[in-house]
């Protein structure tokens, strides 16, 4: 019966998943039937789930690999055809009440209750799993219902990283993500007290480069929220008072710039807000265009372009960019680290296209846990984090809970308490929201 639930509870997450992403762009009325049609393809579901019982075979490691099979997979897909061929005028035909319609917690409940009983309603994902759960069990669901259990009453702040996470490769927010964020912000914000007290992004981008990168809505928000930038180089509370700030050595500037020279790459250089270059190629200028940070500027004197090491506030990070990846990772990271260990200064990466030269000592992680400090949060125990990529890695790890989308690199899946089977194109972040940080 446990194993039962868990494949409701999967089945139910993937088809509500799928009718959300489907709809994205649809009217108000036809999301409401949408959710409407599900209601009546529940029985199918159920149905499903009793006949998949006998032939699944859970291989699968915890945090990797596919949650279904091949039979699995065909089911989930007979399922949203069903969910989308619905008669959607008998749906229209009368009222809906919005209050009414469920959420997606509420929607896998009734699927589990469905399966179980005609018992009274549970509690969300009240699975009675054993002390020493089964080994047939699939690992990456026993361990979603331990997080449930054990560690999800206990989360009161959500840190998530930005491209790759909460942007979609286009470099927008999916739906569902959208609305998630706004519903933390909501939360942290509300004057009464909420499941979530606080809501900050940590990334790689300047604060600037993020409220643009995350649109007309988020946007905005983004200056009422804590927030960790820059690589963890430049960390702010919500009043915007600077918690924490650490800038590159002069030395570690100046090297960067030789083996920048020696390989004809490009180079950004970052002092808060303001980015600068000795060259505007046409990989500087997709910085600001494509992934929306701040417009890059020339460092200038006299007529005269200099390097960024002559740029006398300092630098808290270098971006070293090449679109050749592949001679990125084997040829210049090796020397870019041996720089490194020179010049008190430290390596990461979140994008192929570009390393990233840091302070020694400093990193995501670091600053996740100054804000953490700042706000009276114990990250160990009261944070979700969210993310996908290398820079990722150390602030997954300290987390209660850390959770990779499912385009996450290896590194940042290793690191996580659970893999999201959904990328950021298919809104992974918002669901990783809903499923481990909001109460329904």
């Amino acid at each position: 019966m446990v194993k039962m639930k868990l494949i409701a509870v999967f089945l139910a997450l993937s088809i509500v998943n799928h009718a959300l992403s489907h709809s994205a762009f649809m009217t108000t009325q036809n999301r409401r039937s949408s959710i409407v049609q599900f209601h009546k393809q529940r029985k199918i579901i159920n149905a499903k789930a009793e006949d998949e019982m006998k032939p699944i075979q859970f291989h699968a490691v915890p945090g990797k690999g596919d949650l279904y099979n091949d039979d699995e997979l065909m089911g989930l897909l007979s399922l949203h055809l069903a969910l989308n061929d619905g008669n959607e005028d008998e749906v229209n035909s009368s009222p809906v009440n919005e209050e009414a319609i469920p959420g997606i917690h509420d929607l896998v409940l009734q699927t589990i209750t469905d399966i179980e009983s005609s018992s009274p309603t549970l509690q969300l994902f009240d699975v009675k799993l054993e002390e020493n759960p089964p080994s047939y069990l699939d690992g990456s669901m026993s361990i979603l219902m331990e997080l449930l259990r054990d560690k999800k009453p206990d989360i009161r702040a959500i840190a998530s990283d930005v491209d790759g996470t909460l942007l979609s490769s286009g470099q927008v927010l999916h739906p569902i993500t959208l609305d998630a964020v706004l519903r933390a912000i909501d939360q942290s914000k509300s004057n009464t007290q909420q499941k979530i007290q606080h809501f900050f992004p940590a990334t790689g981008k300047s604060r600037r480069g993020a409220a643009r990168s995350l649109g007309p809505i988020i946007g905005p928000l983004l200056y009422q929220c804590p927030g960790v930038y820059i690589q963890g180089l430049y960390c702010v509370d919500a009043d915007n008072n600077v918690l924490f700030e650490k800038k590159l050595p002069s030395s570690a500037v100046k090297a960067a710039e030789d083996l920048v020279a020696q390989f004809g790459i490009s180079i950004i250089g970052y002092d808060g807000d303001n980015l600068y270059s000795t060259e505007l190629t046409e990989t500087v200028v997709e910085l600001s265009e494509f992934y929306g940070e701040p417009t890059v500027e020339l460092i200038a004197r006299d007529g005269s372009v200099l390097n960024l090491v002559e740029h006398e506030p300092g630098m808290h990070k270098l971006l070293l960019m090449d679109k050749d990846t592949e001679r990125l990772t084997t040829i210049i990271r090796p020397k870019l680290e041996e720089l490194a260990q020179l010049h008190d200064a430290t390596v990461t990466q979140a994008i192929p296209t570009m390393l990233e030269l840091l302070p020694k000592g400093c990193s995501k992680a670091y600053g996740v846990r100054k804000v953490c400090e700042a706000l009276g949060l114990n990250a160990e125990k009261e944070l979700l984090a969210i993310g996908d990529a290398e820079n990722d890695v150390g602030m997954l790890q300290m987390a209660s809970i850390g959770v990779a989308v499912g385009n996450a690199c290896p590194q940042a899946r290793d690191a996580a308490d659970f893999v999201m089977k959904e990328c950021n194109d298919e809104g992974g972040a918002g669901l990783a929201m809903g499923l481990f940080g909001f109460d329904d």
